[in-house]
């Protein structure tokens, strides 16, 4: 009876890490300053937040959409 509880817990714990959403902290830069980081919820299909960054960076100034 134990072993059928124990498996239960593992599964339950399992499942409740599957549905965990994964956020990120994301920026809009301007001329390299920053605007109020957000978070923001991982997209669909990306499997990390740098997948949702959309700026570039020239001579250590950013500018665009950064998430981390």
């Amino acid at each position: 009876m134990k072993k059928v509880f124990l498996a239960l817990a593992v599964v339950a714990f399992v499942a409740s890490l599957a549905s965990c959403t994964k956020t990120c902290n994301c920026a809009t830069y301007v001329g390299g300053l920053a605007t109020e980081a957000e978070e923001v919820e991982l997209a669909e299909g990306a499997e990390s937040c740098a997948e949702m960054t959309t700026g570039v960076s020239a001579a250590g100034v950013k500018v665009g959409y950064f998430c981390e």
